[in-house]
């Protein structure tokens, strides 16, 4: 058996898999991501979770990405300059329990505009694994919304949406905290409140606003005003990303819910849509990145 740990480390969590070559044996997953971890623990916290594994399979190799290779994770891992081609990443290698190397991957940075991407790399490398000549666009939804531009495993440019930390602090700490207290939404109530600021970017804040008067006045539906809240911000992101989707072959990779709420926006706009689940992403990433670098 020849097994080996994946380790997806992002802001908000830790997810790490036991592999034999590229098949699950066992998986983790903590809420002991980068934001509620002190910087000295990283290591004591990977070892507590992987230990069992450790002791059972003896495994030397883990492959780890995500904001675990950030300034503010384990180790700072620098980012390689966009436009660039996924196989040239860089990467760092600390060494625990031992004889366990641990490789954090590096993500991608963007000077003109300035952007960065830090744990989408290794998704789009899943989906261009068996897509190696694909050419058009990838969405990954998400906190922070990337949008990039792909051409046979290389990424030309990419741009990034504040949408999902957006719906976070305007839900929990404006004034429609109020008016949307509920996790529930209406597919169709999404669509049409996107469309709308799609065609009327300019009313976004107007419209934000127009939520919490209409819960006042005609006590609105929390799960309508919601589902008004996401949809806006949707609509947002889709003025500001329309030249990576119009007329473009499009390529979603997220979690099930968030592709299905941008599939029904942007179905009966770009080209064609295909959707992808990101976890699933992520490990295909993973494995391709263990075989490019020989570990």
């Amino acid at each position: 058996m020849s097994s080996w740990v994946a380790l997806d480390w992002g802001t908000t969590n830790f997810r790490a898999y036991l592999m034999n070559n590229d098949d699950i044996i066992d998986q983790i997953s903590t809420q002991e991501g980068m934001k509620f971890v002190n910087q000295n623990d990283f290591e004591k916290i990977l070892i507590r979770n992987i230990s069992a594994w450790y002791q059972k399979f003896n495994f030397k190799v883990v492959i780890a990405s995500g904001m675990v290779g950030a300034k503010q994770g384990w180790i700072e891992v620098p980012y390689i300059e966009c436009p660039c081609d996924l196989s040239n990443l860089n990467f760092k290698t600390l060494n625990i329990l031992g004889n366990v190397k641990v490789h954090i991957l590096s993500g991608i940075s963007q000077l003109k505009p300035a952007d960065v991407i830090r744990g989408e790399e290794t998704q789009i490398a899943g989906f261009l694994l068996n897509n190696t000549d694909f050419k058009g666009s990838i969405c990954l939804p998400g906190t922070h919304s990337k949008w990039v531009n792909v051409d046979s495993y290389k990424i030309k440019n990419f741009s990034t949406f504040l949408t999902g930390e957006l719906y976070e602090i305007v839900k929990n700490y404006s004034i429609l905290k109020h008016s949307v207290r509920t996790n529930e939404f209406v597919a169709e109530i999404i669509k049409s409140a996107a469309n709308l600021i799609f065609e009327n970017p300019s009313l976004i804040s107007n419209k934000l606003f127009e939520i919490r008067a209409e819960n006042l006045l005609k006590n609105s539906n929390q799960i309508l005003n919601n589902s008004k809240l996401v949809g806006y911000l949707l609509g947002i992101e889709l003025s500001g990303s329309r030249n990576y989707w119009e007329d473009k072959d499009l390529i979603i990779i997220g979690s099930s819910n968030l592709n299905n709420y941008y599939e029904l926006i942007l179905n009966e706009r770009s080209n064609t849509v295909r959707l992808y689940n990101s976890n699933d992403m992520v490990l295909q990433g993973l494995s391709s990145f263990k075989k490019s670098l020989n570990l």
